[in-house]
């Protein structure tokens, strides 16, 4: 199980990290440059000396014509280690210093760098020539000569130290001061989540909507997740006031049924009856029952229909299920002298099985028969429309009020005489129906004229014969085992 943590924290940890990740990276840079310029700096600084040793080399004055080194004009270092030879190899001058292991150390490698004891030094080797006696008229003699020059790099490494202990003291402060800012610029930039925090926390039964603060709507990154809350809050409490509706409702319609009921039997058991009114009493009470146990059975198809996880993955052949339910109102239409008129094509599947697709195109037919007049028209239509089933039922009966249309799919809605109880219905079939078509997709509507009547258009996704077939296999397979 993985451990929470804080968003804050780790921002603000993961911020000062890169700080110092740059920090360092901006030092070593700066000391890698520095380190390279006082090198430079210190090889221009042999050069010159060595170039003032060449500068001394002059004529002795003796008679074996030799040169030496006039050491008064010059000003070198106490430290520093030199030598100046002739071509012949004869020490000309060279610093109280040296020793034969400083000659040794030039020699035995081409490096610039060499230790001696403990202590670093840094040399070059000049070979000059040096013109003596010249003038106007003659060039002088030229007496080569061979420098050895090597100085401390003591200086050098404390000048790259200092260097680099001011960077790592000016980065700290720098990082202590950006650190503190951006602890409080990351707590004020932040405080809309807490103020999200809060405002969810506050969500529960008795206010059940989320309510966006207006700091977190001004936040572009916040605002989207907010709305999506508010709009979940209020999705959960709409179903949640349809639940308790439903509840109340249904038991409302049991607790009215089971009083039909129980009054009938009252009435008979209040005084002695012949056997004909016993008959007929017990007849009113099992009619009863019975809308009771259509009552039941509506809900319990309603609320199957109405759960998640139902399968829409099978489809069935929408055209002869319309013909089968067809065949079966065809008697009731005759009885109330109503013209049943049928326009089906062939071929329309639908994703629905086809209790669902009976379910569906029966609720909607009877519906129309219930409130049709006789001696009036219903038509059932059954078309394709582009990828789409168009199912359509058409009446000439009443009609419904505008202002009852929106409300016409509620269950137990009995707004108008189209939804009445005297029509034998229980006011849960338009809920079933669009329960079924919005659970493979689709959509339904209604239009309807007072006096004039009503056409319920459902529009369902096409789908092909294949489906269902590879729907059955499943069944298919365990019916073989």
């Amino acid at each position: 199980m993985k451990s929470s943590y804080s968003l804050r924290r780790r921002l603000i940890a993961t911020v000062l990290l890169l700080e110092v990740a740059l920090a360092l990276s901006i030092s070593g840079a700066a000391l890698i440059y520095t380190h390279h310029e006082q090198r430079r700096a210190f090889d221009l600084m042999l050069r010159g000396r060595a170039d003032s040793l060449l500068g001394a080399v002059q004529d002795a004055e003796n008679a074996a014509d030799t040169v030496t080194v006039d050491l008064h004009a010059l000003d070198l270092r106490r430290g520093d280690l030199w030598q100046v030879i002739d071509q012949s190899g004869h020490v000309l001058a060279q610093s109280a210093r040296w020793t034969p292991v400083c000659q040794s150390a030039f020699r035995r490698t081409s490096d610039p760098d060499f230790v001696i004891g403990h202590q670093h030094y840094r040399g070059l080797v000049l070979h000059g020539i040096r013109q003596v006696d010249a003038d106007d008229n003659s060039p002088g003699i030229s007496r080569p000569v061979t420098i050895y020059y090597a100085a401390s790099l003591h200086q050098m490494h404390d000048a790259v130290k200092r260097a680099g202990q001011f960077l790592l003291l000016a980065n700290g402060i720098l990082l202590l001061i950006t650190g503190t800012i951006l602890i409080l610029l990351l707590r004020q930039g932040l405080a809309p989540l807490d103020h999200l925090n809060r405002a969810a926390a506050q969500v529960r039964p008795s206010q059940p909507i989320f309510r966006t603060p207006v700091d977190v709507a001004l936040v572009e990154e916040l605002s989207a997740l907010a709305a999506t809350l508010e709009s979940a809050t209020r999705q959960l409490d709409q179903s949640f006031r349809q639940q308790q509706v439903f509840l109340h409702n249904a038991a409302h319609e049991l607790k009215t049924a089971v009083t039909i009921v129980k009054s009938s039997l009252q009435l008979l058991a209040s005084r002695p009856r012949s056997s004909e009114e016993y008959h007929s009493g017990l007849a009113h009470c099992l009619a009863d029952c019975g809308r009771m146990e259509e009552l039941v059975q509506n809900m319990l198809l309603l609320a199957r229909w109405e759960q998640p996880d139902i399968a829409t993955h099978s489809a069935c052949s929408l055209s002869e299920a319309a013909l089968s339910v067809m065949t079966q109102l065809s008697r009731m239409a005759e009885t109330t002298q109503i013209e049943l008129h049928t326009e089906i094509a062939e071929g329309l599947w639908a994703p629905l099985d086809s209790e669902a697709a009976a379910t569906l195109i029966s609720n909607l037919l009877i519906n129309a028969l219930q409130h049709t007049p006789p001696r009036r028209r219903v038509w059932l239509r059954l078309q394709r429309q582009q990828d789409k089933v168009n199912l359509q039922v058409e009446d000439q009966g009443e009609g419904i009020a505008a202002a009852d249309l929106p409300h016409i799919f509620e269950r137990f809605y009995r707004g108008d005489r189209s939804r009445s109880r005297a029509t034998g219905g229980t006011g849960l079939g338009l809920a079933i129906c669009k329960a079924i078509v919005e659970r493979c997709n689709g959509s339904i509507t209604v239009r309807s004229q007072i006096g004039e009547g009503t056409c319920v258009e459902v529009l369902l996704p096409l789908a092909s014969p294949q489906a269902a077939a590879v729907s059955a296999l499943p069944s298919a397979a365990s019916a073989a085992h």
